[in-house]
């Protein structure tokens, strides 16, 4: 009689885990679903959106080298400037030795 009692309880509890696993499986399911019918409205707006950042990707491609070219002659035209500033002190300061030897002379 124990047994019996035993087994019926083991497969009440077997019958409520069964119960709570399906319900979680439809509940997924639903859940699935929803996001399914989502991503097929989505589809056709991430395609253009993908299309757009393609041609944008390839306008800035055909940019670059311009872009490059434009940086390096900023800094080619920076450190020409500083040699340039450099070599005028360094011709003002030989100058101004120069006249202070002819002024103590």
């Amino acid at each position: 009689m124990v047994f019996y009692i035993l087994t019926s309880i083991v497969f009440i509890a077997e019958l409520i885990i069964t119960a709570a696993v399906l319900i979680g499986l439809f509940k997924a399911d639903k859940l699935l679903r929803e996001y399914n019918s989502l991503t097929k409205e989505l589809n056709p707006k991430i395609n253009d959106l993908m299309k757009t950042v393609t041609k944008i990707s390839e306008q800035i491609a055909e940019l670059s080298p311009i872009i490059a070219e434009n940086i390096r002659s900023f800094f080619i035209n920076l450190i020409l400037g500083q040699i340039k500033s450099l070599l005028g002190g360094l011709t003002f300061w030989l100058v101004k030795k120069e006249v202070e030897k002819r002024i103590t002379e």
